[in-house]
């Protein structure tokens, strides 16, 4: 399934026409994202491609990112993917409350590819085993950071709450993962 991702009216892009984001699911509790940014992708401020590993704070430059939760709990998890292959996650059990670095089972499968007027980041997400996460239905935000050259910032989401931007609101988690995929 592809869903669009929205800027917030108040970081708009320069660069970027749209993002699209192919999403895969299935049983076993495998999440694969694609994202594909379409726009002056030279316009971008994108790190360069190192050894994956887990880093923090990607979200302050270029970022894609992923927030899963169980329907009808309050905690949820938070993947940052960036274009360098590094990566993070954390557990919430609540807005913003009780952040943790949880223990992965796999770390995430990121592969990035530039090419004429389009950047894709894909990514594999293995779910199971993971605080919180009970398979047969999930709740899915998908959300980028994407910082320009200029220093502008736009932010993406599939849904954005009223007033200023804010990822780990509930409201934004708007797309649902079935156990037997979608």
């Amino acid at each position: 399934m592809t869903l669009s991702l929205k800027y917030h009216p108040d970081f708009p892009a320069d660069a970027i026409n749209a993002i699209d984001v192919d999403v895969e699911f299935d049983a076993s509790g495998r999440l694969m994202l694609t994202y594909l940014v379409s726009g002056d992708i030279d316009a971008l401020a994108l790190l360069d491609k190192t050894s994956p590993k887990r880093t923090d704070y990607l979200w302050q430059k270029t970022c894609f990112e992923a927030f899963v939760g169980a329907k009808d709990e309050s905690g949820y998890l938070e993947f940052n993917l960036s274009p360098s292959t590094e990566w993070a996650v954390y557990t919430f059990e609540d807005h913003r409350r009780g952040m943790r670095n949880p223990e992965l089972m796999t770390e995430p499968i990121i592969d990035v590819l530039e090419s004429n007027g389009s950047y894709r980041l894909s990514a594999e997400l293995n779910l199971r085993g993971l605080p919180g996460m009970e398979l047969d239905c999930l709740e899915l935000s998908i959300t980028a950071v994407i910082e320009e050259k200029n220093g502008r910032k736009s932010l993406w989401a599939l849904a954005h709450p009223s007033g200023n931007p804010d990822f780990h609101n509930r409201d934004c988690f708007v797309h649902q993962l079935e156990g037997t995929g979608s």
